[in-house]
């Protein structure tokens, strides 16, 4: 019997992350639904707020987004009150990320800027990849692309997410190229 492997860069997590993270977004989507929180966009904050998270909005220094933390067996999701909202938002969605990913692996996540977009990471990576599976769940950020508007200022405009945050989506569903 022969295997056919496949050579991964050592940075490149993808293969081991992105399907854990589009299963268990869409399953907490599904939640979502039946507890009637809206999921296109997302209300993230009663999502949070429905699993007994408490949230914070708070100034911190520039370089941290946010954190996870258990603090006297409430866990608690922090954001900074400094950066724009839709990053808030992508932020909220990431801890809760590794919240039902990782929680049972650290009691305090913080997420800094150069932190975040260090992809040796698994556990980022993962987060990041769930947070966009969980604000631009798959087949509605396409069928949006198909049917409504290739614009990326619309398409982050209906998602509530960054212009950036799109491209990487578009990008990593293999919509370079396609007038994004």
């Amino acid at each position: 019997m022969a295997v056919i492997k496949r050579r991964v860069k050592k940075t490149d997590l993808s293969h081991l992350t992105s399907g854990v993270s589009r299963l268990a977004a869409r399953d907490l989507l599904d939640e979502a639904n039946r507890k009637g929180i809206e999921t296109v966009p997302l209300d993230i904050e009663r999502l949070i707020k429905s699993f007994g998270i408490k949230v914070k909005i708070v100034p911190m220094d520039d370089e941290v987004s946010g954190h996870l933390a258990l603090s006297d067996g409430v866990w608690e999701i922090a954001v900074n009150a400094l950066h724009h909202p839709k990053r808030q938002r992508f932020t909220l969605a990431h801890e809760l990320g590794h919240y039902v990913l990782h929680r049972w692996e650290c009691q305090r996540f913080e997420d800094t800027k150069l932190f975040r977009n260090n992809e040796s990471n698994p556990m980022e990576v993962q987060a990041n990849a769930y947070a966009a599976d969980l604000l631009m769940p798959e087949r509605e950020f396409k069928d949006y692309i198909r049917n409504t508007s290739k614009n990326i200022d619309r398409i982050a405009d209906h998602f509530k997410v960054s212009a950036y945050a799109v491209r990487v989506r578009a990008k990593n569903l293999g919509f370079s190229g396609h007038g994004l």
